[in-house]
């Protein structure tokens, strides 16, 4: 199964509901994430992210902050991709069946995984991978 890593936008509004998505796209399988910019804001940002998640890889462009939030993330920070693995950007596909087939494109291509920049739409396309299975939907309606 390919790999998804997100990058969440540097700005946020609330921190709440930033750090709860940041929670739930941990929540729904994603392996990385990463955040826009560099510099001591994307540091203080990824502390928080690293406070409130547990397993997730965080991705750290500037390495100034890099001996501080190894300590806060317990060992998670990573400041460039595995090696011997190959991620591929990808923009963000317009519906299910898409991000479906572009997954499988870049996994029959190779990749072991993809970045995708944050949209609201991701927590449930990685919980919900599959078209047809939406029984999550139908046991909150009723």
């Amino acid at each position: 199964m390919i790999k998804v890593g997100v990058i969440m936008p540097a700005t946020i509004d609330d921190a709440g509901e930033f750090l709860a998505d940041v929670r739930a796209l941990e929540a729904a399988g994603a392996k990385l994430i990463g955040l826009e910019g560099n510099g001591r804001e994307q540091a203080i940002l990824l502390a928080a992210i690293a406070a409130v998640t547990e397993s997730v890889q965080l991705h750290l462009s500037d390495p100034e902050a890099i001996a501080l939030l190894q300590k806060l993330s317990r060992g998670r920070i990573v400041t460039s991709m595995p090696l011997g693995e190959t991620w591929v950007e990808m923009s963000m596909p317009s519906d299910r069946d898409s991000w479906t087939a572009s997954l499988r494109a870049h996994e029959a291509a190779g990749a072991h995984g993809v970045i995708v920049a944050w949209d609201p739409r991701l927590i449930d396309l990685l919980r919900n991978p599959e078209p047809d299975d939406r029984s999550d939907l139908l046991m909150s309606t009723g």
